[in-house]
């Protein structure tokens, strides 16, 4: 009889602490989620930044960071990846702001009561180096 009672009391708690366990489980799960790709989206507008800092002109700035960035966030779990990228002018010492926003989707864990779809936003600014001779275009 004894024997009996310890396993249902065993039992008991299983049933009791396995749905905390998956729930503590899930959490995490979704936490590196966010946390990778914001990781991921910071990486891709500092590496877009730098390459609109070492372009030659304006115009190559643009291209150039657009395509780092893009180039980047495919590895990571971003959707809807956006760049902006403006300057306070290209010549030495002027300033390359380069702002990004992408979604996480975190559709899967509903029942955890988190958001669906988290907006991560990520914002560099880079000096333009000043000992490179930069062409303006004309």
């Amino acid at each position: 009889m004894r024997l009996k009672f310890k396993s249902a009391q065993a039992l008991l708690e299983l049933a009791l602490c396995t749905p905390i366990v998956v729930l503590l489980v899930l959490g995490t799960v979704a936490s590196v989620q966010i946390a990778g790709a914001r990781a991921g989206l910071e990486a891709a507008t500092q590496a877009a930044g730098d390459a609109a800092a070492r372009a030659p002109d304006p115009a190559t700035a643009v291209s150039s960071a657009h395509e780092r960035f893009q180039s980047i966030v495919a590895d990571y779990p971003l959707g809807s990846a956006t760049l902006t990228v403006s300057m306070t002018g290209f010549e030495r010492a002027g300033h390359i702001i380069a702002a990004s926003t992408a979604r996480v989707d975190l559709g899967w864990a509903r029942f955890l009561v988190v958001p669906t779809q988290i907006t991560l936003r990520s914002e560099v600014v880079l000096t333009l180096e000043p000992w490179r001779t930069h062409r303006l275009s004309r």
